[in-house]
Parts: C-alpha cells; structure tokens; sequence
C-alpha cells in the first residue's frame, strides 16, 4: 500500500468497483499534470491488509474526497457512508472539500446531494481543476495544461454514443421484499421510453405506478384478461430474481388497448438499487403472432387445442413412434432420448400457456353436450399416458420436469412404461384431432354461414381451412395440412 510523504496532498476517490476503469484513467491523468499530490483508490490497499481500517486510515489522512458518480440506479451505499464518513472528519478541520464528479446527463441521488456537484461538461471541470490546482498547490506552470486535462476528463465520462436502432423498454423498480408471486405492490414503479409508456398506458408522463397500469388495462374488455395475465408473469418473474431463483421466460403478451397490435415483454436484465430496492429492465418487442383476439372464447380455445395437438404429433408422434422405434433410440444415446423428449414436451406447452392458460372446462365448454363424455374420457386416458411418459425418463412429477435428465442406460420397467405412455398419446391425439377438426369445421362453417368446406373430416381431408398453413416437422422443417394423410 502506498503511503503518502508529509509534504504531499492526498486526495481519496471514492467510486463503485465497476467504475474502477474510469477513476483509474482519471487518476494517471491528473498524476501526469500535478505535482506533489498523492491520488488514492482503494485498489491500491496491498492484499493481506485490514480493507476496512485501511480506508479509515486514508480517509483520516485525505485533504480531499472526489466522488466519481455514474449510474444513479446502482447501490451506492458504501460510497455513502466513505463521503459521509470525511464529511464528519470535515467539521473538525473545515479546510476538507468534498467533490462530486458526474455525468452531465444525471445527478447525485437525494441523499448526496449536498456535495459540491462537478458535471462532465468543459466549464464545470475547468472550474473545478482550477480550485483543485490552487488548494493542492500547484505551480503556474502546471495551470497552463488546465485545457488538455479538462478535455480528457470530459472524454472519460461523455458515455453518450449516437444510438441509432434500441428497442423500446420500461424500467420496473419494487421493493425486494416482496411479498406476492402473482402481484408487484401497488407502489412499484413504472418508468421508461415516453412513447411506450403513452401506447401502452396511456398517459403522458414518463412515470407511473403499479397500481394505475393495472387500472389501465382494465378499461380495455377485450384484451384486459391477456394483458392482466402477462402482468402476473412478469410479477412472478421479478419475485424470482429478487429472491435469486430460476424463471422461465416470459411467454405472455401485451396487447395495445383492443389490439390487434402486442408486444411480447422481455426481462433484459434486473439489478440491485440504493437501499432495498430491485429495477428490472422489460424490452417490449412488437409481437406478429400469438393468441388470437376478439374472437369468441369456444373458437379460440379450439384452435389453440388443435395446433397444440399437431405439434404433439409433429414433433413427438411422428419422430418416437413412426420413424424410429425408442428401444433402438434408448441403445444408441439414452440421454438423448430423455433430453430430446423433455426439451419437445416442454417447448409445446409453453406454446400452450403462451396462447393462453385454458382450463379442462374452457376446452370442455368448446363442444357440444353430446360430445363432452367423449372428451371427458379422452382427457383422463391422456393425463395417464403423459404421466407415463414422463416416469419413463426419470420425473415422477409431471409438474417438475425442468430438471437435469440422467445419461444412465435405461430399464427394462422405465422403457416400457414410457412405450406404453407413448402408444396411448398417439391414440389420445388421433382421437382428439379427429373430434376437433370436425368441430371446427362446424364453428366455422357458422361463422361463414354456408357450406364451402368439405364435409369429408378425416384426419387429412380439412382441404377447405388454410391448406398451406405451415406445420412443424420431426426434422425442423415444415408441412401442409393437406399432407396430414
């Protein structure tokens, strides 16, 4: 650690680590162009010492205390307590001086805000490098380069760039002890870009708390259940963070009052603020696709239930139970099979709650009293043989299969209870296509009001209803509906 000679100034900087580099350059500057001054940063304390004491000691010892300020959102707590700390020192030797210097865009938070402020611009820091200059003593010849040092150190904090593509975002900042998974507090705050925040929450402020964006969606009836439900997601993801667990990806979306123009929300990232605060950062990418709006309820659920169903039997059906049989797959690469079948599984109903979190009732309700048993029965059978499937790749928990899969050989019992698991949804899908093909025809065939689509509803001949619609294939790539034959 290097000690300072009794005839030298010594001046302490106070920064956050992640700014080391900007206090680093702006110290071997002002070395370069002084005499006889002694600039301190912590990380000179030699490793092995007492961190804390040697802070105190430097403190005791400083003349001067330069505070770099950057990012106002970030904990600046122990650069608090180092100012508040030479602060104290300074009533019993007044001739102390504190400097805060910052961005020309922000300003010390409230709580450092009786510290001599220094914004980046060319006047403030030629202002400042002068009185810095005369109190440490400096002689004329050292002034004469006052113009060089102001212009570098504008350099260092001009992070300013000319952006010229970013997408749209909101900050989101709660208190961290949160106590709801489904609900942010009514006081949490919402700020960001002027036109999002008008778009989507109508309002004209840059600002505006958690409770008035809810009160917002609600004024629009069709899309407020959707817009609510994405909020939902969002709160349960900022719960998660704060309390250092795992999130899935927000798969809810945002819709513009009525639609049909959605974002779809991403958290980009999320960090600590002064005191017990979390800010998280939500870009909001304009959505082309998504759940269906102001459509009737039944109609929707359909069609999100049978493309649900094709993608089961595109991407499980066809690969695990046409093309290859799972015995030859269990042999060649066990922990293929249970990822490739975990990843698949997983990826299709998030891509259900994604289009909307229907229940058994709402799908139920979709068809006609006639054929509800028949749906009812077709329900259990496939609660069963799922649930099978997953045993038979290591999860007894249908609800908790983001885990880790096992590279072991599998047994004889798990491959032929994932066999038997696979066969029956097969079944189970070809049942429920075939029912709500035909029912979908029927809906909409009253929508259209007459008869234009083929009556023939076998699995393969719906040749009226988008027969170039894209479908996922086992191999990546795409097919037709008319090629469901």
């Amino acid at each position: 650690m290097e000690t300072p000679s009794t005839s030298e100034c010594s001046v302490f900087f106070s920064h956050k680590h992640s700014d080391e580099n900007v206090t680093s350059a702006l110290i071997d500057l002002l070395k370069r162009h002084t005499k006889n001054v002694d600039f301190f940063i912590s990380e000179k304390i030699t490793k092995g010492l007492s961190w804390r004491q040697a802070i105190h000691d430097h403190l005791n010892r400083a003349s001067f205390l330069v505070l770099v300020f950057t990012d106002p959102d970030e904990n600046w707590e122990w650069c608090a307590y180092e100012t508040g700390f030479f602060d104290a020192l300074s009533q019993i030797k007044p001739s102390r001086r504190i400097w805060c210097l910052h961005h020309a865009s922000t300003k010390p938070p409230s709580h450092l805000e009786g510290l001599q402020s220094i914004p980046a611009t060319t006047e403030d820091v030629k202002q400042w490098l002068t009185e810095l200059f005369k109190e440490t003593g400096q002689p004329a010849e050292q002034y004469v380069e006052i113009h060089e040092v102001v212009e570098e150190i504008c350099k260092l904090f001009s992070n300013e760039t000319n952006i010229i593509y970013s997408k749209r975002s909101i900050k989101i900042t709660a208190n961290r002890t949160l106590l709801s998974r489904d609900d942010l507090p009514d006081d949490a705050c919402v700020e960001g870009d002027k036109r999002l925040m008008e778009e989507l929450f109508g309002t004209l402020d840059d600002k505006i708390d958690w409770k008035s964006v809810k009160e917002r969606f609600r004024k629009s009836r069709n899309s407020v259940e959707v817009n609510l439900r994405t909020l939902m997601e969002i709160s349960n993801a900022i719960y998660c963070i704060s309390n250092r667990d795992a999130f899935h990806h927000l798969q809810g979306i945002i819709f513009v009052d009525q639609g049909p123009k959605r974002y779809r929300p991403i958290i980009s990232w999320a960090k600590e603020a002064t005191g017990t605060k979390i800010i998280c950062n939500v870009m909001f990418v304009e959505e082309v696709s998504g759940q269906l709006q102001n459509i009737p309820k039944r109609l929707e659920v359909l069609l999100t239930a049978i493309r649900i169903a094709i993608r089961i039997r595109w991407e499980i059906i066809r690969p695990f139970v046409y093309d290859t049989t799972v015995q030859i797959r269990a042999r060649s690469d066990p922990y293929k099979l249970r990822s490739d079948l975990q990843i698949c599984l997983n990826n299709i109903f998030l891509e259900a709650e994604f289009r909307g979190k229907f229940s058994k009732d709402d799908l139920l309700n979709a068809f006609e009293a006639t054929d509800q048993n028949e749906l009812i029965g077709i329900y259990e059978k496939w609660d069963e043989s799922y649930s099978k499937i997953w045993r038979g790749i290591g999860f007894s928990d249908v609800n908790e299969n983001f885990g880790e899969v096992s590279g072991e050989p599998m047994r004889k019992e798990d491959l032929s209870v994932l066999e038997d698991g696979l066969k029956g949804v097969e079944k189970v899908n070809r049942d429920f296509l075939a029912m709500a093909v035909a029912r979908g025809e029927s809906l909409i065939q009253r929508e259209l009001g007459t008869n234009i689509i083929n009556t023939d509803v076998s699995l393969g001949k719906w040749q009226g209803v988008l027969p170039m619609m894209p479908l996922p294939n086992g191999n990546g790539g795409a097919q037709r509906v008319s090629d469901l034959s």
